[in-house]
């Protein structure tokens, strides 16, 4: 990840119970030709332990990065496939205000 990767786009899915791990299943099969898209700068899946929720945090140098990148068709067809298994999700930018260490890459 870039050291301009100074913006984040937290996603917070929730998918439907009963798709939980095809949701699972699509996002880790997509996710890896999404980052070959142009403005991403990288991005971090997470998992809920008790499997009713997941986090998808992607970095972008602004937010026209992400905006140009929604508009691919890569992005539209892996949003097209997810539509049906959430019950919601939820997309906020944020910056970064403190970090001590870093996850493993």
């Amino acid at each position: 990840m870039s050291s301009a990767a100074t913006l984040a786009n937290i996603n917070i899915f929730t998918p439907k119970p009963e798709y939980f791990d095809a949701f699972i299943v699509a996002q880790l099969e997509g996710l890896p030709e999404l980052g070959a898209v142009s403005r991403s700068l990288g991005a971090r899946f997470y998992v809920a332990k008790d499997n009713r929720h997941a986090i998808l945090i992607s970095f972008f140098e602004n937010e026209e990065g992400l905006r140009e990148f929604a508009e691919t068709d890569a992005f539209q067809a892996h949003r097209a496939r997810l539509q049906p298994l959430l019950e919601s999700s939820d997309s906020t930018f944020y910056t970064l205000a403190y970090a001590h260490g870093a996850p493993a890459s």
